[in-house]
């Protein structure tokens, strides 16, 4: 058993509660030093609602709590203290304890999960008790949290800044959150909207709003860190200011901020079981964003190839309900030919069970998918400015002019009309003749009879 200066005398009555976090989650630990004192390690507050940051809190004991303590140490030296079960593969789950045998002091360990049922809340009440005190009233031994500062707009990009803190009385280091690989095991730093404050001063929940993945971004402030660490000495904070890009649709507004960081943590002295990866929440924040995103035909191009790609995965099958509006693109649910030409769906639409005919997306000119279809995300449908409006946002349109500036990046296919005045539409396309063009190119002019056109079959190709 350690105690504070981890000087490894084995005091009797002494014991450890530890549960790893295996290779993704940090682990917690609950400890009596056999004395006066309690340590309760929190590495892993992803999933908690109550608690923020991660670290290592120590609480002085009174008399009746260490003796409840010592009573929980004499049930893990009972002889039959791993006659429960069963044992299972999840990360471990340990004691250690410190008992008197034959008047010789002893260490022992065991699982956590074979500990019998009579015996369950003999071991765990008091130090799941403590281990909150500890948190709330216990001095801070390690103590790292991060907030999110201010998000920012300017030149078309976006500027995130967070702030890490170190509340505790020991130091704390890690790589600089550029060098990270996004994943629960190589680093994942996040931030994002959880509610969004009302005129009222109340909070409403929302998903898929403001939101920016910061791993792996641009770290504008990274000369201030010229190892590629951050060094965090008790009771500093250091801002970090990243360049990124919104993951989702989202409205201007006051919003509430939390997050998500998954990270590894180098820190001084004993860590009284904390392991060196956690993963925590941050303080929340209350962020002003005084503009809709995306706001701009450029944003829109961008979170449009974002969500593409999110949406590739996520095909609407015949006889399904789209949730998205958008436009959408027919892939044969055999074969995987994709069409050329996109269909507008609004949430609830149902996707249809009969065959689809239209031309396929193809080098070869007259082939045309005929078969079942599913639909797949493709892009922003035509937006109206507001309600009933009939003029289009800006880089949303579907349909334009020949001889008009182009309105949307892209590729585009001309059509001519073929049916008479008062009968249903019908369009000869000129498949040979598609064109990727830039938003403010002049559109060519088309070649044929009657009512002619472009339509915009979607991104340029990679």
């Amino acid at each position: 058993m350690a105690n504070d200066s981890n000087n490894e005398i084995l005091r009797p009555g002494a014991f450890s509660l530890s549960w790893s976090g295996g290779l993704e989650y940090g682990s917690r630990e609950m400890t009596f030093d056999g004395v006066d004192k309690f340590y309760f390690a929190k590495g892993d507050t992803v999933n908690d609602d109550t608690q923020t940051g991660v670290g290592v809190f120590v609480l002085s004991l009174q008399n009746r709590d260490i003796e409840e303590l010592k009573g929980v140490a004499q049930t893990l030296c009972e002889k039959d203290i791993q006659s429960g079960g069963p044992e299972t593969h999840d990360p471990a789950a340990t004691f250690t304890v410190v008992c008197m045998d034959d008047g010789k002091v002893a260490g022992s360990l065991g699982s956590l999960r074979l500990i019998p049922e009579k015996f369950r809340r003999k071991v765990f009440d008091v130090p799941f008790r403590l281990s909150e005190q500890a948190r709330t009233d216990g001095r801070k031994l390690i103590k790292l949290d991060f907030t999110v500062v201010n998000v920012k707009k300017k030149s078309g990009h976006y500027f995130v800044s967070v702030k890490f803190i170190n509340s505790g009385d020991r130091l704390i280091k890690f790589k600089t959150p550029d060098k990270w690989m996004g994943t629960t095991v190589g680093g994942r730093l996040g931030v994002g909207a959880v509610n969004k404050i009302a005129s009222n001063g109340k909070g409403e929940e929302v998903n898929g709003s403001w939101a920016f993945g910061l791993d792996g971004q641009d770290l504008l402030n990274r000369n201030a860190f010229p190892d590629g660490a951050v060094v965090l000495k008790p009771g500093d904070s250091e801002v970090l200011e990243f360049k990124t890009s919104p993951d989702y649709k989202a409205e201007k507004g006051d919003y509430e901020f939390s997050g998500i960081a998954f990270m590894r943590i180098e820190y001084e002295g004993y860590g009284w079981g904390l392991s060196s990866q956690v993963d925590f929440k941050p303080v929340k924040a209350r962020i002003t964003i005084d503009h809709d995103y995306p706001s701009t035909p450029e944003e829109r191009e961008q979170w449009e190839a974002t969500h593409k790609k999110d949406m590739s995965s996520q095909p609407v099958k015949p006889g399904e309900t789209f949730v998205e509006h958008g436009l959408y693109r027919a892939v044969r649910t055999s074969g995987g030919y994709r069409g050329l030409l996109l269909k507008p769906f609004r949430a609830g639409d149902v996707a249809t069970t009969e065959p689809v005919t239209m031309p396929m997306d193809s080098e070869l000119v007259d082939v045309n998918i005929d078969g079942p279809v599913q639909w797949v995300w493709e892009a922003s449908a035509p937006t109206p400015i507001r309600q009933w409006s009939s003029d289009i946002t800006d880089g949303t349109q579907q349909f334009c002019e020949p001889g008009v500036t182009c309105p949307r990046s892209g590729r585009w296919v001309a059509r001519v009309r073929t049916s008479p005045l008062l009968q249903p539409l019908q369009y000869e396309y000129q498949l040979a003749g598609i064109l990727t063009l830039r938003r403010g190119d002049a559109m060519p002019p088309v070649q044929g009879q009657g009512d002619a056109e472009w339509e915009w079959v979607g991104a340029a190709r990679g």
